[in-house]
C-alpha cells in the first residue's frame, strides 16, 4: 500500500488488523492439494465464504436470521431494525416491496430466503428516483445482494427492495444488514405486493 494513503476503515471494521477491508479478513486459502496457497481469493473472500455451508429448510424467517448472522457480524454488520421484513410472492404477480431509509456513506446487503415453493427469486434494489443500485445475480431462493460485497450510497436516501418470484410461489423473509459510518437509520416496512 502506498505511504500516501490512509486505511481508515479498520478501526470501525470488526476484522484482525492485516485484513483487507472488503476482502479475507486474514483467511488463508489452500491449492487443490490442500497446502497453503499464501494468497487470498481474488474476489469474495469472507464476504462469500460466510454463505458456504448455508442450506434453507422450510422456514424462511428463521433461514434469513441464520444467514444474517452467518454473514453479517463476521465482516462487522449489524442488522437494521430488529425483525425480519416478511411477505409472499407469485410468480407473474407483482413483486413484494419495502423500504429503508440510507445513509451517506453506509454500505448495506440484503439477505432473503423464500419457502420451497419458490424455485427463483428475484430481488432488486433501487433508489427513490427508480435507478437500479444492485440486485441478485443467481438463481435461487435465498439471494443476497450484493453476493461479493456490500453495496454503498453515496448520499441520505429511501431505498426500495422489490421482491419477485420468477418460478413458484410461497413466504419470503428479508433482512438488511448495514456496515455503518455511525448510527444506523430506520428501517420503514411497506406492502406493494402483498
Amino acid at each position: 500500500m502506498d505511504a500516501s494513503v490512509v486505511d481508515e476503515s479498520r478501526p470501525w471494521l470488526a476484522l484482525p488488523r492485516d485484513a483487507s477491508v472488503l476482502g479475507d479478513a486474514g483467511l488463508r486459502w489452500t491449492s487443490d492439494d490442500g497446502a497453503a496457497a499464501g494468497r487470498p481469493s481474488p474476489v469474495g473472500g469472507l464476504w462469500v465464504s460466510c454463505y458456504g455451508g448455508f442450506h434453507p429448510t422450510s422456514e424462511p424467517v428463521k433461514d434469513v436470521t441464520r444467514l444474517g448472522l452467518l454473514c453479517g457480524p463476521p465482516n462487522g454488520m449489524t442488522q437494521l431494525g430488529t425483525e425480519s421484513v416478511t411477505g409472499s410472492v407469485a410468480e407473474g404477480k407483482p413483486p413484494f416491496t419495502y423500504g429503508f431509509s440510507a445513509r451517506r456513506g453506509d454500505c448495506y446487503r440484503l439477505f432473503v430466503v423464500a419457502g420451497p415453493g419458490v424455485s427463483d427469486l428475484d430481488v432488486t434494489v433501487r433508489s427513490s428516483r427508480g435507478t437500479e443500485l444492485a440486485r441478485d445475480h443467481n438463481e435461487d431462493r435465498w439471494p443476497i445482494v450484493e453476493p461479493e460485497r456490500p453495496f454503498c450510497t453515496y448520499e441520505d436516501d429511501e431505498f426500495a427492495v422489490e421482491l419477485k418470484a420468477a418460478r413458484g410461489s410461497g413466504v419470503v423473509a428479508a433482512q438488511v444488514w448495514v456496515l455503518p459510518s455511525g448510527p444506523a437509520p430506520e428501517r420503514r416496512d411497506g406492502g406493494a405486493g402483498d
